[in-house]
C-alpha cells in the first residue's frame, strides 16, 4: 500500500509502536517509496536498522532514537544526503566510527544517552560546514574533545556533557562564532576559567559543572560574554568568594534599562530539533550557577539590586552575618531559600514588602528576634523558621514575650539606593544554593519553585 504513495516524502511511524520488518534476500526499494525524505522510526522497538533505508536515495532526516539498536550499520555512512541523524536514548554501543565524517551534509547529529565508548573522532569539529547541532552527551566517551574547529563553521549547539572526557578546552572553539550553547559538564576537564569564550558573540548557555576547572573567575575587559544568559560553574575548584568582579564578567546581565519579559521568552526544555530555527534560546532572562563552590562570608548587599529575580536560593552554604535588608527590593521574588547557613540577627522587616513570595525558608540558621507579623511572611508555617533557637513568633512554639518591645522597622529606602543604581540587572530567575554553593539563574518565565527545580535536575545532571 505504501508503494502506491508516489508523492509521500514524510513518513512518521514513531511514538511507541512495536514494529518489525520482514526482510530477506529479495528486499528492494519497492516496499517503501524511494522519494521519502524524512523517516521517523523512533520508539518502535527496533533492534537494527531496517534494510530498506539504504534504498532511500534522497533521505535527509532519520529519527530512530529510543529503540534497541546496538550498532549503526556501515551502509549508513554512505547516506551523504542526510541532514538529520538522531540515534539517541537507548543502548547504542561501541565506538563512533570515523566514517561518520562522510556525512558532510549533516545539520543535526544526535547520539546522546547511549553506551558509546572510546574517543570522539577528531574530524567531528571540522568535517562539515553545515553542522549546527552536535549532541554526544550521556555516553562513556574518553580522551580529548575535537581540537580543530574550522573558521566559518555553523555550530550552534555542542553538548559533550556526562562523559569521561579530559584535558583543557581547545582554544579553537573561538572559531565557532555561531555557538549558542556549550555543555562540557560532568567530565574531567582540567583548565582555568575559559574567559576567552567571552569573545563568542552569540553564546547564551555555558555549563562547566563537575569538572576540574580551577583558579579565579576573571575576565579581561574585551571578553564580556555579550549574550550569555546561563553559566554553570558548579563543582569545580574555582575561587570561593562571591565578588562584584565575578558578576561583572557577564556584560549581557548588566543593563541600564528595565524591560518587561515577553510572554514568549521562556526556556524550552525538550531537545526537539525538527525545526532548527526553533532552538531553545529565546530567553530574555539571565542567570549564573556557582553551586558547590563552598562560598562563605556575608551575603553581598548588591544582591538586593537584582530586582528581576524570581527565585533566590542561598541554602546550604557557609554564609554569615545578617540577611540584607536590601532583599526587600526584590519585588518580583517568588522563592527565597536561606536554609542551612550561619546567618544571624533579625529577619528584616523590609521582607514584608515581597508580596509575590510563594516559598520562604530560613530554617537551620542562628537568627533571633521576632518573625515579622505582617505581610507575606505571616503566611508561612513553622517549617520555614525552625532550627533558629532565638527566633520567636506565632509560627513557633516559642512565642515572643511582648511584640511591642520589637517595633516595626521603617523600610530602608535610601540606604541601598546606590547599589540599586549600579546593578539594574534583568535576571528573571536566579537560584543560589543546593548543598554548599551558589546557583544563579534559569529562566522559566513566571514558573514556581517546583518547575524550576525539576528543570534544573533535567539540565544540570546526567540522570
Amino acid at each position: 500500500m505504501l508503494s502506491n504513495l508516489k508523492k509521500l516524502t514524510y513518513l512518521g511511524l514513531g511514538g511507541g509502536n512495536k514494529l518489525y520488518f520482514l526482510e530477506g534476500k529479495n528486499t528492494s526499494n519497492g516496499t517503501f517509496p524511494s522519494q521519502i525524505q524524512i523517516l521517523d522510526l523512533s520508539s518502535c522497538n527496533l533492534v537494527h536498522f531496517p534494510n530498506f533505508i539504504q534504498h532511500l536515495q534522497g533521505l535527509t532526516g532519520l529519527f530512530i532514537s529510543n529503540n534497541g539498536i546496538k550498532a549503526i550499520t556501515s551502509w549508513m555512512w554512505n547516506k551523504t544526503t542526510l541532514q538529520t541523524l538522531d540515534v539517541s536514548n537507548k543502548i547504542l554501543m561501541g565506538e563512533i566510527s570515523p566514517s561518520i565524517c562522510n556525512l558532510q551534509s549533516l545539520v543535526f547529529l544526535g547520539l546522546s544517552s547511549n553506551n558509546l565508548v572510546g574517543k570522539i573522532p577528531p574530524c567531528l569539529g571540522s568535517f562539515s560546514q553545515s553542522l549546527q547541532i552536535l549532541m554526544l552527551d550521556e555516553n562513556k566517551l574518553t580522551g580529548n574533545i575535537p581540537q580543530t574547529y574550522v573558521k566559518g563553521n555553523a555550530l550552534q549547539f555542542i553538548d559533550f556533557g556526562c562523559n569521561k572526557l579530559h584535558g583543557p578546552l581547545p582554544r579553537a572553539l573561538v572559531n565557532c562564532r555561531m555557538l549558542e550553547l556549550l555543555d562540557v559538564s560532568h567530565n574531567h576537564f582540567n583548565d582555568s576559567f575559559p574567559f576567552w569564550l567571552g569573545s563568542l558573540p552569540k553564546l547564551k548557555v555555558a555549563s562547566f559543572r563537575d569538572n576540574r576547572f580551577h583558579g579565579a573567575i576573571m575576565c579581561p575587559l574585551k571578553y564580556t560574554f555579550p549574550q550569555l544568559q546561563i553559566i554553570d560553574l558548579s563543582q569545580n575548584g574555582f575561587s570561593k568568594k562571591l565578588t562584584s568582579e565575578i558578576i561583572t564578567c557577564f556584560k549581557s546581565m548588566i543593563i541600564s534599562n528595565k524591560r518587561q519579559l515577553d510572554s514568549k521568552d521562556v526556556i524550552y526544555s525538550e531537545k526537539t530539533f525538527l525545526d532548527i530555527d526553533s532552538l531553545p534560546f529565546s530567553m530574555s532572562n539571565k542567570g549564573v550557577v556557582m553551586e558547590y563552590l563552598g562560598i562563605s562570608g556575608e551575603i553581598p548587599d548588591i544582591m538586593g539590586s537584582l530586582n528581576r529575580l524570581v527565585v533566590l536560593n542561598l541554602s546550604n552554604n557557609l554564609f554569615t552575618g545578617s540577611i540584607p535588608s536590601s532583599f526587600g527590593k526584590l519585588s518580583n521574588l517568588e522563592v527565597l531559600d536561606l536554609t542551612v547557613n550561619s546567618l544571624s540577627g533579625n529577619i528584616p522587616q523590609q521582607l514584608t514588602a515581597l508580596t509575590f513570595l510563594d516559598f520562604f525558608n530560613v530554617s537551620s540558621n542562628n537568627l533571633s528576634g521576632p518573625i515579622p507579623a505582617n505581610g507575606q511572611l505571616s503566611t508561612f508555617d513553622n517549617n520555614s523558621f525552625e532550627g533558629n533557637k532565638d527566633l520567636c513568633g506565632i509560627q513557633l512554639l516559642k512565642k515572643c514575650e511582648d511584640p511591642s518591645k520589637h517595633p516595626l522597622q521603617k523600610p530602608d529606602g535610601d540606604q541601598d539606593s546606590e547599589s540599586g543604581s549600579f546593578f539594574e540587572l534583568y535576571w528573571m530567575v536566579i537560584l543560589i544554593g543546593y548543598g554548599g554553593g551558589l546557583v544563579a539563574g534559569l529562566a522559566l518565565g513566571n514558573a514556581f519553585a517546583v518547575d524550576v527545580f525539576r528543570l534544573l535536575k533535567k539540565i544540570f545532571s546526567c540522570v
